[in-house]
């Protein structure tokens, strides 16, 4: 299947996940800030080399997401957030999508706050239980036993798979952020206009994503035209090594 294909997939992955791991969105958007003008040097990057999936001037999206989630697993704990927010829709849903979570894989302990296509949810993750809320109702509608690994994944994988498929990308920087070396890049454009369900063709993209030398995705800042809309997104970790994660007041022992 071709990268179109798997991005069509990956769109409503999240909605079909949200019954058993909760999920989000990623046809919603964040307001990208802007990057520093900072002449690219090659000797940083020699020295650190390219997280596994990324090279100068692509990505290779399933090998990128698996180093992501490498590190992620391997820690330390941190916040991720994404917001998909609709800035101009011609005729489509306004509908924005948000994810709060934090995620602590040391204690094997997550909390993530989730609303976009589905109704709004909060899911917990402890003691090897995946616990879910919905918020609105202020029901506790499900739990079962689960591996943290695969909880972790499934929340935020269509969003971060997706979008590494949506861009095309070229090195411009390395900088430190979150107390580490990462590697800044450009989007220059949408990657041979891929197809969103809802918005239809994707005809510009700008902005940019910072990937860890560890291959964390650290944060992305983009702005995306389709032919029905357009969309801004926002995706990041921080506080790596300072989130804590703490059960939640609706969690009721049983």
């Amino acid at each position: 299947m071709d990268r179109r294909g798997w991005l069509t997939i990956l769109l409503v992955a999240l909605v079909a996940t949200a019954g058993c791991s909760g999920g989000t969105s990623t046809d919603e958007t964040p307001e990208p800030t802007p990057t520093a003008a900072t002449t690219p040097t090659a000797a940083p990057v020699e020295a650190t080399g390219y997280p596994p999936g990324w090279t100068a001037t692509s990505v290779n999206a399933s090998a990128a997401r698996r180093s992501h989630y490498v590190a992620v697993l391997s820690g330390p704990s941190a916040t991720v957030t994404y917001r998909s927010v609709v800035v101009e829709s011609n005729g489509g849903p306004r509908r924005n999508t948000t994810l709060d979570m934090r995620l602590d894989p040391v204690d094997r302990r997550l909390y993530a706050s989730i609303d976009g296509k589905t109704n709004h949810r909060a899911v917990f993750f402890g003691d090897g239980t995946l616990s879910q809320w919905d918020v609105r109702n202020e029901t506790l509608v499900g739990q079962s036993n689960a591996r943290f690994e695969g909880v972790a994944q499934s929340i935020d994988r269509g969003v971060l798979y997706s979008h590494l498929l949506l861009y095309d990308v070229e090195f411009e920087r390395t900088v430190r952020r979150q107390g580490r070396t990462a590697l800044v890049y450009d989007v220059t454009d949408a990657y041979n206009r891929t197809i969103s369900n809802t918005y239809g063709t994707a005809t510009d993209a700008t902005g940019h994503v910072v990937v860890a030398a560890d291959g964390r995705v650290l944060e992305i800042e983009t702005t995306v035209t389709y032919s029905k809309g357009t969309l801004r997104y926002h995706y990041t970790h921080r506080r790596l090594g300072e989130t804590d994660v703490m059960r939640p007041g609706w969690l009721r022992d049983t």
